[in-house]
């Protein structure tokens, strides 16, 4: 069918329109907040903001056993933190608690009800996981998994997935979806933002059979793979239809290690790891804006961590990430805001914990460390010989 005349400047200027119309999540609930379900549908956007809404400390907000609604929810929480309290914070996830309100006041999210909100903090265990579950009017149940916070235990539990065939919070991520399976007798969603998205591709899979049943779709947000023996697992091939990777297209997290499932690239208002940040994703009514694929610069780096995954015996790297994390928890600090409160003495701190390891411990950490960097200059070695490759002229200059 021939194009009629001036079809690509039209599809070029809707392309722009799109780009100066998207907007983030907050956005997004200008745009379709008073739409119920029951005209528009669950969708993607949905998923996301329900994965942020998990990084809210409920801690005296939502108690064991009772259901409240997300407008009770807001109200005690508010009661208990300020704004001024919470706009103080450094993380980069501290304005949930105002989107929360904000979707309180809405017609699609006004009669979402929240329950069985539980917060695991076992810095002997190194864990971390907190997950609560959302029932929509649609009839169906959100269960959200938590990301990684700023406590140094949520950070050793991630770097601790290059090694763990399952972590604790994996284990407890199983339980908890179970345990919210049998209690909503609803169909589900899962789903999670960073560490989250792991955990909720993780618990999916190796739930209770009848609880797994009754999954719609399994969300990872820009969330870690797993080692190369759980990702080709039976329990993940039977999940893996349902599972949506998204990711950013200058995604590191979201391309970790393994897993047998695509991503689908979406654009971000961001640059490189600061587009881990889910707020910076780009929304145009119902649905993220695509990217045209990964950018380089991500491919590449997820290239150098996945062969210094491949390349590093299971043993080294738990021994790596022990001497990395054994050093970061240094006495008073827990989180990586105190580790950059006074930058100078930590340092000293830091450098102090070293020097006592074990010569042993250290061999082996730098012994790990090396191999990294090795392969970082083989990989940047390969893409500059194939970049030269591809832009090198004949010499007849044809």
């Amino acid at each position: 069918m021939p194009v009629p005349p001036g079809a690509g400047r039209l599809q070029n200027r809707t392309q722009q329109s799109e780009a100066v119309q998207s907007g983030n999540v907050s956005a997004y609930m200008d745009w379709r907040g008073d739409i119920p379900f029951s005209v528009d549908p669950f969708n993607e956007v949905d998923n996301l903001l329900l994965s942020l809404f998990s990084y809210a400390d409920l801690e005296g907000v939502a108690y064991e056993g009772e259901e409240i609604t997300l407008d009770d929810a807001c109200r005690r929480y508010f009661s208990i933190h300020t704004r001024e309290e919470i706009m103080a914070r450094t993380s980069y996830v501290k304005m949930v608690p105002f989107l929360m309100e904000k979707a309180s006041g809405l017609r699609r999210y006004a009669g979402i009800r929240l329950h069985h909100y539980v917060n695991v903090i076992n810095a002997d265990a190194t864990e971390q996981m907190s997950a609560v579950t959302f029932d929509l009017e649609d009839g169906t149940s959100y269960v959200a998994y938590r990301g990684t916070d700023g406590s140094i235990v949520g950070w050793r539990e991630d770097f601790n997935l290059a090694w763990l065939r399952q972590s604790s919070g994996q284990k407890h991520a199983v339980e908890y979806l179970n345990q919210a399976g049998e209690v909503s007798g609803r169909d589900l969603r899962v789903g999670g933002h960073s560490k989250g998205g792991n955990f909720a591709v993780y618990a999916a899979a190796f739930c209770d059979e009848s609880v797994r049943d009754r999954i719609l779709e399994v969300y990872t947000n820009d969330g870690p793979g797993f080692i190369r023996e759980v990702a080709q697992s039976d329990q993940m091939s039977s999940i893996q239809p349902k599972i949506r990777s998204i990711v950013p297209d200058e995604s590191l997290f979201g391309l970790l290690m393994y897993g047998q499932y695509g991503h689908e690239v979406i654009t971000s208002s961001a640059r490189g790891v600061l587009q881990h940040d889910a707020q910076t994703w780009q929304i145009l009514g119902n649905h993220f804006v695509r990217a045209e694929g990964l950018r380089g610069s991500s491919v590449l780096l997820n290239r150098i961590l996945t062969d210094w995954i491949e390349d590093v015996e299971i043993d080294k790297r738990r021994q790596f990430v022990d001497f990395l994390f054994d050093v970061l928890e240094t006495p008073g600090v827990d989180t990586f805001a105190k580790l950059r409160e006074n930058k100078a003495r930590n340092l000293a701190e830091l450098m102090k914990t070293a020097r006592g390891m074990d010569k042993e411990r250290r061999d082996e950490f730098f012994e790990v460390l090396s191999v990294l960097v090795k392969n970082s200059r083989n990989t940047l070695s390969e893409e500059l010989k194939k970049g030269m490759g591809e832009n090198r002229k004949p010499l007849d200059g044809s």
